[in-house]
């Protein structure tokens, strides 16, 4: 799950002077902490609510991530921390403090057991390590260290034994999660390597990257996950692709770059659908939905839009883009997660730096 180009997202967060109004119609009611939830389920929970706010960090959200059962959120900042929330009463549960630099992903084992942060840049002297988490103590299990660069997006095998990492370092890694030994390095990319993704039946590695200059490597390639094998490149994306994932089923490969979003046919490697989500340069992330047909992005102007692959068009405005879109002060949407019953998401926020609060919307899905 890597939306925005980590690059593309630190240049927005330290440089860019022109931040987005999100528009707060939809996301206006704040959890009140006070009063703990007496129903154990978060679904039910939130069918009380119509939205409710998480706020704690203070940068750029750039990661999140339910725990299988839905109850408890994980989010990634560039204020170099990880928070964990309980969604049944909306409250803080613990925050780690074991990033040195800005944590670019984080995602869950499918058991639910342990989960993984990884962040840094691309310059020699950054944070450049995988941390390896009990879900139940919250404790730091181990450090998986191997990258010479940051670490830009994590993925994990359904059957929870192999973890992939994608760096500024050109390389894919594959590590066994539960003693942390690196199983082999994969070499390819002429380019950093900004996301990677895991199959649903576990076969196949995809990955997809790029930089800034004219000449980089923006393939999508194709990996046999148990040999290390390469399967297929796929070229044709003209910009950094920062965002990669299989659909539910397997059948398509879906990707980012920039301004539009791209649906590969896994097996033949041909493009089967292309579609522009925004008409500026800011889409800030973008994460498949549970189900095998839509994709949500959310862009700098502060929308945050449901899509349907097949047809490309807009199914549903979560957040209506600013009708300002030059207004300097405000915050804009950079991440998004879905629950795993996918009635639930979460939208992560981000800006300037001199906001102050960084909040995570928690809403219903329409």
């Amino acid at each position: 799950m890597i939306h925005l180009s980590i690059f593309q997202k630190s240049f927005i967060a330290s440089v860019l002077t022109a931040t987005v109004l999100i528009s707060g119609s939809h996301l206006t009611e704040t959890f009140a902490q006070s009063s703990p939830v007496e129903n154990s389920s978060f679904s039910k929970f939130a069918q009380t609510k119509s939205s409710f706010t998480l706020k704690g960090h203070i940068w750029d959200i750039a990661a999140l991530a339910f725990s299988p059962d839905g109850q408890t959120l994980i989010s990634g900042s560039y204020d170099h921390t990880v928070k964990l929330w309980n969604l049944k009463n909306g409250k803080l549960i613990r925050t780690l403090d074991g990033h040195k630099d800005g944590v670019n992903d984080v995602i869950i084992s499918p058991d639910g057991q342990l989960f993984f942060t990884a962040g840094g840049t691309a310059q020699p002297n950054t944070n450049k390590v995988i941390k390896v988490w009990s879900m139940k103590t919250k404790k730091l299990k181990s450090t998986l260290k191997g990258h010479s660069l940051g670490v830009t997006s994590l993925a994990i095998a359904p059957d929870g034994k192999t973890l992939v990492s994608g760096s500024y370092d050109k390389t894919i890694k594959l590590w066994n999660p539960q003693t942390g030994a690196l199983i082999r390095t994969l070499t390819g990319h002429k380019s950093p390597v900004r996301s990677v993704a895991i199959s649903p039946d576990g076969k196949t590695l995809a990955s997809g990257g790029g930089s800034l200059k004219d000449n980089s490597d923006k393939t999508v390639k194709l990996w046999n996950l148990q040999t290390g094998k390469l399967i297929r490149t796929i070229e044709g994306n003209t910009n950094i692709i920062s965002f990669i994932g299989f659909t539910a089923d397997g059948k398509y490969l879906v990707n980012a770059t920039d301004r539009k979003i791209n649906v590969w046919d896994v097996n033949s490697g041909k493009l089967v659908n292309s579609f522009r989500v925004s008409d500026i340069e800011g889409v800030t992330s973008v994460t498949l939905a549970n189900d095998r047909k839509t994709v949500v992005t959310t862009t700098l102007d502060g929308a945050v839009t449901i899509w349907d692959l097949n047809t490309g068009k807009a199914i549903n405005n979560l957040v209506k883009a600013a009708n300002n879109p030059q207004n300097y002060d405000q915050i804009y949407p950079t991440s998004t997660a879905f629950s795993p019953d996918g009635k639930i998401i979460a939208i992560g926020n981000g800006g300037g730096a001199y906001n102050s609060t960084f909040p995570i919307k928690i809403r219903q899905v329409p």
